[in-house]
């Protein structure tokens, strides 16, 4: 069962260079457990709601990191997880998370966020979120 969850939720990365993660997987739950459990999950993984609908079922939250740099223009790391629950008429639901990195810097007009390679924390972040929502 459990190889089953991992093989259920995959990542795919775009070789064009695509700066974000996605992950998607088919799961056993109705499409409103599963969204449910994307919002608790988020919660315990330390993220806040950013953006939500209910009635499409989609979620954003982001954590911020705040990590020491040399910089005196750094400010801090979002991680940004956006989440989306299909569901197709009676069929099984899919949850599909987009994973996002951003570095937040201090410049003459004020703050300004550039996107990076999504990170090794955030990937992970997204493949519990999976693993614990599809089951």
């Amino acid at each position: 069962m459990r190889l089953s969850i991992l093989l259920g939720l995959t990542l795919t990365t775009a070789c064009s260079g695509a700066l974000y993660s996605r992950f998607a997987g088919p799961a056993s739950r109705p499409a409103d457990q599963v969204y449910a459990c994307v919002q608790a999950q988020l919660k315990e993984l330390g993220y806040s709601r950013t953006q939500y609908d209910d009635s499409a079922r989609w979620y954003a939250a982001q954590k911020i990191v705040t990590n020491q740099n040399a910089s005196g223009l750094y400010r801090h790391t979002i991680e940004v997880l956006d989440t989306k629950v299909k569901s197709e008429g009676s069929g099984p639901a899919t949850l599909e998370i987009t994973a996002r990195t951003l570095d937040e810097f201090a410049n003459a007009r004020g703050q300004d966020r550039q996107e990076r390679k999504a990170s090794d924390r955030v990937q992970l972040d997204a493949r519990t979120l999976g693993q614990a929502c599809i089951k």
